[in-house]
């Protein structure tokens, strides 16, 4: 399985996009209900497949592709996609969740790092060490990468936790960091 880790064992996994039998398998094997996609627009082929797929299998799908909306001078349409992700993972309804972005590596890691800061109480450092751990940190050029994180905390979890929020119920113990990626043979 492509890069996938354990983030909160029973509760949320993550990873790459996942070719038809290895996804299959993943849903099996940790009893997935809830799938959460975070790249590619919805007509893309690999979209169309895991949605048809979600149908096949019986788990529930959300797509909320994070792109890079840079370009059109609105950097907060990340911001509100990371929101929605953050909260769908925060949610016990959901649970057990695989989410994942294309590569396993970029949205996925903003988004652990989002629900990490907005929902488990962590401070944006102890979530992007446990992403640069895990994973690592990789900067691109052309799409959204964890930058973007400083401006998501500074203006989302900040004000959230002014607020009055509690961390979600679910989060509300201290949750185990990521595991590393497992390597596909052990799956």
């Amino acid at each position: 399985i492509d890069q996938f880790a354990v983030v909160e064992p029973g509760k949320l996994y993550r990873g790459a996009w996942q070719q038809p039998w290895p996804m299959r398998r993943l849903v099996r094997r940790y009893r997935i209900k809830t799938v959460l996609a975070l790249a590619h627009p919805p007509d893309h082929p690999l979209v169309v497949r895991e949605k048809a797929m979600a149908a096949e299998l019986g788990y529930r799908w959300i797509h909320i592709p994070i792109v890079d909306e840079r370009g059109l001078g609105d950097y907060h349409v990340i911001s509100d996609h990371l929101d929605q992700a953050a909260a769908v993972l925060a949610d016990p309804a959901n649970y057990p969740i695989y989410f994942h972005c294309h590569h396993g590596i970029n949205r996925a890691s903003m988004v652990q790092i989002a629900y990490r800061t907005k929902y488990c109480g962590w401070t944006l450092e102890r979530a992007t060490d446990e992403i640069t751990r895990t994973f690592g940190l990789v900067e691109v050029a052309h799409g959204p990468d964890y930058r973007h994180m400083q401006s998501f905390y500074l203006e989302r979890v900040l004000p959230f936790r002014r607020l009055g929020a509690p961390p979600a119920t679910a989060t509300s113990s201290r949750p185990a960091p990521a595991s590393r990626p497992a390597p596909a043979s052990r799956l």
